[in-house]
């Protein structure tokens, strides 16, 4: 059992307060990260213990069902979700944690970390992965910014 990490850490141009909105609207998972990357999201609640039920994509290396679960939310900076159950990606144990700090009034500085334990992915592809998607929703979140306004 090997446990493997992925990290995504930089400067997104959007305030502080935009991007915590985003992330504890856990049941809006899909405008950060929509088709055809996640095609369908359930979940009740935005509220710690909440369960949300994503649909990965056809086009996706890894298609189907994961049940994520909201752990914790603090002061607008730190946030904790977790992968419950068995999922369509090969990990096991999955726990991510987003840390947010004010750089200026529209540039936070954002670690998105996460931990696994491997279940039969080729070594290096979780991680990448993982990190690619960070940066998807670091990006989105940037994109959609510059459009509201």
């Amino acid at each position: 059992m090997q446990v493997l990490s992925a990290k995504h850490r930089r400067a997104v141009n959007v305030p502080q307060s935009y991007f915590w909105k985003r992330l504890v609207a856990f049941k809006d998972v899909g405008s950060l990260l929509p088709p055809p990357i996640i095609d369908k999201v359930e979940c009740d609640s935005n509220n710690i213990g909440s369960l949300r039920y994503l649909t990965l994509g056809e086009k996706q290396k890894f298609p189907g069902k994961i049940i994520e679960r909201l752990e914790a939310k603090y002061d607008d900076s730190f946030f904790v979700y977790s992968i419950v159950d068995e999922s369509c990606l090969p990990v096991k144990n999955y726990i991510a944690s987003v840390a947010l700090k004010a750089i200026s009034d529209n540039q936070v500085d954002i670690a998105l970390s996460s931990h696994w334990i491997d279940n039969g992915a080729e070594l290096g592809e979780m991680k990448l992965m993982f990190e690619s998607l960070y940066e998807i929703m670091f990006l989105n979140a940037e994109k959609q910014y510059k459009e509201q306004l």
